[in-house]
């Protein structure tokens, strides 16, 4: 640590903990993540310091420093602050995970535009499963910044009270559950000081360890042995010193403190770079990468000159060639390949294929036809089983193995990620919660002197059935939930700077951001199905100074008529704003021309297709080959290349069809959409819905040339044709019954969905965000 950095200073007497209080109260949350609650530490990554040195410049040397990959836990930490070891770790991880080198470079411009190879080397590290070597470069060295900020920065009095709290704390296994693991440090029955003097008292420090009374001995006191996974330059195990009996208490040698502590900041990390992931927006995320120049060209020339397995283990490349590329042009960036991606993901979400067994080609197609991976993942180019055989048996990781059977592989796993949505359990939630089932344990200590430091395999935390179902948890979160921009409409920020947004002002951009954000349903508590008439409001109740009216005369917003207040904002528009177009399987449109009236059909027709009883399972934007396994796949399969608007399951097979068009749609459009919902069989229910009868008359227009379509109804000038009329009208040409086998506007899907205590576990059913 820099000399710069204040020394600890004690202040017993604040509520536990007070982070603003002193840095003692600082380095229990930075040491000890695992022991606090989610608002403490929401508030240690809030903590910043004065420094003569730009915070980017710091932050971008802390990067190139963790990213070298030879540290080891003798090396004094490379911040000014003790709260910098957390922070400045967590803000290097994500930083890292959303790295962004390679476009505009020649590995980049050498490959064709809108190219699989393009868009695996856009954030590269992000799109390949589980943790980059770079990220775990970072991981490993906040484990040595904690393992010398233990030894080297605290006082003697803090170093006994955090070997208390990890080998013989309270007895914890009653207030404790997965979803809620015991927190040493969140008591609201008393003060920092009580439990400091409890703790610390509990413990003595001695030449070459701490000794601790045999009466607060349990199964807690003893370890496991550091995770092959922390590649740390960890001691020899089978030479670690034992415990030993002196009198009446323990000896607890410091190599065998640290190993605890090392196991223990390895799920610390995770939890905090968890909840830095689910807090930060995607603006922090892109100031940390551009002031972190350094950073991204020490990844660069990893990613160039280092051999694959420098970059990812394992390695989900394929050696397989472009043929729209010069073959003797120079590839030599490591990147992962998007149909092994899929597959990971796909095997990462599911609950009956397992990595390292073996898994017949046939089970793993069906699960992929079943796997709508989330807009954070790539997409699926997997569309029949030859297109992954040829991956699989081109994917360079010699660990991708051929099983004796058939078309069988197994697939190696990736490490684990904390890069997921909120889940109400994890593997640190588990682990804490293990290591609080401890103090209660039954363990039979040896009467020999020198005893052995381990818990027996069955007690280790992370040998428990419960900590590897809490894995799966978040992987399966991981692949197939979205990460929301925004928590709620009011606290969504623009994405870009304002001030570089040309002919808006500040207020239009944070107006077209709310808009562009609900559209591409990254608003967490925001759904289409709702108006959009608040978008104007702020959170002390006055108004956006905007004028919609100059904004759609401009060319960047546009408000379809309808009953509910909605707008709509141009893709090209939400590109300059930074919103991601979501054109991924099950999650958003496939063009980004779709505007919000159509969105907002296809969501209400999915709640009304996920309300039925028969109904398990509803997907939006649906490619029609996920139907491969399905009964009905002859009479479709010759839409394999299509995409249907809402398919509703039953039991995994289609049960509920939907297609959604507005008067805007084109005549090729409109007559493919009553092809695709004439070609299921009449045993499912197909559904046309468009958005009221204003629309009708543009319809029946481009379908007119149609058998069932050349139909007669009456028109209103303002309100086109009475929806009613219509149905009769095609009941009786046939095109109800034969073609599709319900008409509705969304007036008609708004009063069928049922109350608003319902609709949560509608929503459930909804492949996506909704």
């Amino acid at each position: 640590m820099r000399d710069s950095t204040p020394s600890l200073t004690w202040s017993l007497f604040q509520p536990m903990l007070d982070l603003d209080a002193s840095d003692a109260h600082v380095a229990r949350a930075v040491v000890l993540p695992l022991d606090c609650s989610r608002k403490q530490l929401k508030h240690l990554l809030t903590l910043s310091g004065e420094s003569e040195t730009p915070f980017g410049k710091r932050l971008d040397e802390y990067c190139v420093e963790a990213l070298k990959g030879t540290g080891c836990p003798e090396d004094p930490p490379v911040v000014e602050s003790i709260h910098e070891i957390a922070t400045f770790a967590v803000r290097a991880a994500v930083r890292v995970e959303f790295a962004n080198p390679l476009p505009g470079t020649h590995h980049y411009t050498q490959f064709p535009v809108h190219s699989s190879e393009r868009r695996m080397m856009t954030r590269p590290l992000r799109k390949h499963p589980g943790l980059s070597r770079f990220t775990r470069d970072i991981r490993d060295h906040y484990v040595y910044n904690i393992l010398y900020t233990f030894q080297n920065l605290l006082p003697e009095g803090l170093q006994r009270e955090i070997v208390a709290a990890l080998f013989a704390p309270d007895t914890e296994r009653r207030t404790s559950t997965p979803k809620r693991p015991a927190r040493t440090y969140y008591s609201q029955d008393e003060s920092l000081r009580t439990l400091h003097s409890r703790y610390a008292s509990r413990v003595t420090q001695c030449e070459g360890g701490y000794e601790v009374p045999f009466t607060e001995v349990t199964a807690r006191t003893f370890i496991e042995p550091v995770d092959d996974r922390l590649y740390l330059p960890s001691p020899d195990l089978d030479d670690l010193p034992p415990f030993s009996r002196r009198g009446d208490s323990l000896f607890i040698p410091a190599e065998v403190v640290l190993v605890r502590l090392a196991n223990y900041a390895w799920h610390g990390w995770y939890r905090l770079v968890s909840l830095a992931y689910q807090t930060l927006s995607d603006s922090d995320i892109q100031r940390y990468v551009e002031t972190t120049p350094r950073a991204a060209e020490t990844i660069r020339d990893h990613l160039d000159l280092r051999k694959p397995n420098r970059s990812f283990i394992p390695y989900y490349g394929a050696a397989s060639q472009n043929p729209l590329v010069d073959p003797s042009s120079r590839d030599t960036i490591s990147r992962p390949d998007k149909r092994l991606v899929t597959v990971v993901d796909t095997i990462r979400a599911s609950s009956t294929l397992d990595f390292d067994e073996p898994i017949l080609l046939p089970e793993l197609v069906a699960e992929m036809c079943q796997f709508f991976p989330s807009p954070e993942r790539p997409g699926n180019d997997v569309s029949n089983k030859q297109t992954l055989k040829s991956a699989l048996e081109s994917a360079i990781d010699d660990r991708f193995t051929t099983s004796e059977m058939i078309d069988s592989y197994e697939i190696p796993a990736p490490l684990p990620t904390p890069f997921a949505p909120r889940t109400k359990t994890s593997p640190w939630k588990q682990y804490r919660h293990e290591l609080a089932t401890l103090t209660r344990a039954s363990i039979d200590i040896s009467d020999s002197r020198r005893i052995s430091p381990f818990l027996p395999e069955s007690l280790q935390p992370s040998t428990s059935s419960e900590y590897a179902a809490s894995q799966q948890h978040v992987e399966q979160a991981a692949v197939s939930m979205t990460r929301y921009d925004a928590t709620r409409m009011m606290s969504v920020q623009p994405l870009v700077d304002s001030s570089e947004v040309e002919d808006l002002t500040a207020h239009e951009v944070l107006f077209l951001t709310r808009i562009g954000l609900a559209m591409e349903r990254r608003i967490g508590t925001y759904s289409l199905t709702e108006s959009m008439a608040s978008f104007r409001d702020t959170p002390d109740g006055s108004e956006l100074d905007i004028d919609v009216t100059q904004l759609k005369d401009r060319g960047v917003l546009s408000q379809p008529r309808a009953p509910q207040t909605y707008y709509s904002v141009p893709g090209s528009v939400r590109k300059q704003l930074g919103i991601t177009n979501v054109s991924h399987d099950g999650w958003g449109e496939r063009a980004p021309s779709e505007g919000t009236l159509h969105r907002v059909g296809i969501d209400l027709l999915a709640f009304l297709v996920a309300s039925r009883p028969d109904v398990d399972r509803v997907v939006r934007y649906c490619d029609a080959w996920r139907l491969q396994p399905a009964d009905c796949w002859d009479a479709v399969s010759h839409l394999e290349k299509k995409r249907l608007d809402v398919v509703g399951f039953s039991q995994g097979d289609p049960a509920v069809i939907g297609e959604v068009e507005t008067k805007t749609g084109g005549t090729a459009g409109t007559q493919g959409t009553m092809e695709k919902l004439r070609s299921f069989p009449d045993r499912m229910d197909r559904y046309f819905v468009t958005p009221s009868g204003k629309h009708l008359p543009a319809i029946l227009s481009r379908l007119s040339d149609m058998e069932h379509f050349d139909v007669e109804v009456s028109k209103r000038k303002q309100d086109g044709c009475r929806p009613a009329e219509v149905r009769e009208a095609l009941a009786d040409s046939g095109a109800i019954s034969t073609v599709f086998d319900e008409l509705l506007t969304y007036y008609n899907i708004r009063r069928q969905l049922p109350d608003q205590s319902e609709m949560s576990e509608c929503a459930d059913r909804i492949v996506g965000a909704i």
